[in-house]
């Protein structure tokens, strides 16, 4: 994908056994504003939800990023890798059905954003 990316239409029924889909959490449209920094998604269900590219990467799934999360607090000094500060997308790619994957400027690229991840984190 390139900038102002964007994948439109069907996304297809079938979502690799992942769980359950059903309008809400499928895109009708999805646009990735690179200039922007901004994730655009209107979902089958006729909602729309926008994020700002850093506020995905502070909620980046990856394992690497949840353990840092989680063991924040063992040291309050320490300054996280998953802090977006300065860092941008490059690029993205649909995974299948069920989730995109975003390539970061410091060549972050591990986490998998499923679809129910992002419905059910609104807009923010």
């Amino acid at each position: 994908m390139s900038d102002d990316q964007k994948s439109s239409g069907d996304t297809g029924a079938a979502h690799s056994g992942r769980g359950a889909y059903d309008d809400a959490s499928t895109p009708r449209d999805l646009k990735i504003k690179l200039k922007e920094q901004r994730l655009v998604i209107d979902w089958k269900d006729g909602e729309r939800s926008e994020f700002t590219l850093a506020q995905l990467r502070r909620a980046c799934p990856c394992a690497t990023c949840r353990g840092e999360r989680e063991h924040a607090d063992e040291n309050p000094l320490k300054i996280l890798k998953a802090d977006p500060t300065g860092v941008r997308v490059t690029s993205a790619r649909l995974m299948g059905n069920y989730a995109i994957q975003f390539d970061w400027s410091d060549g972050h690229n591990t986490g998998i954003f499923d679809f129910r991840m992002l419905r059910a984190m609104g807009t923010c």
